[in-house]
């Protein structure tokens, strides 16, 4: 199983990239809460390269909800859906075993109405893990002066 490929359940999921302008907007959107979200984002990035039990990933998770869904209070409804659609989006559920591939979410909404809130903030945050997880390293750093 490759960094992209996680499952929730009986239910097999596959990571995609998100494009740049997405990424964005993504980005934009949470600016507010940027600074909350991006370490939980590199703690559930590391999380998935520990090879953990589902148990004990889901104790890490429920762990990082926290500051998640604080930030998230913060953003108005309609930046909430762009955020959590446009990172949706860039998942595929494999339909029954060893099935076709499609995608959990478009722009306008989700694909499959039977997710629950649990699995789409799941989904969620491991494809902003996996798409903005390293975001805060690519940022400039800044001097606090001297030599």
């Amino acid at each position: 199983m490759s960094e992209r490929d996680f499952s929730i359940g009986e239910r097999n999921f596959k990571l995609n990239k998100v494009d740049a302008f997405k990424q964005f907007h993504i980005v934009r959107r949470l600016g507010p809460v940027i600074g909350e979200i991006i370490p939980v984002a590199q703690k559930l990035h590391r999380l998935q390269k520990d090879n953990l039990s589902e148990a004990e990933m889901y104790d890490q998770i429920s762990q990082l909800a926290g500051p998640i869904f604080a930030g998230m209070a913060k953003l108005s409804d309609d930046d909430a859906n762009r955020v959590l659609l446009g990172l949706c989006s860039a998942v595929e559920m494999q339909q029954m075993p060893k099935g076709n591939w499609a995608r959990v979410a478009t722009d306008a909404g989700l694909m499959f109405q039977d997710l629950d809130l649990v699995m789409l903030m799941q989904i969620a945050g491991r494809a902003f893990a996996y798409n903005l997880g390293n975001f805060s390293a690519a940022l400039p750093q800044t001097s606090r002066g001297g030599a």
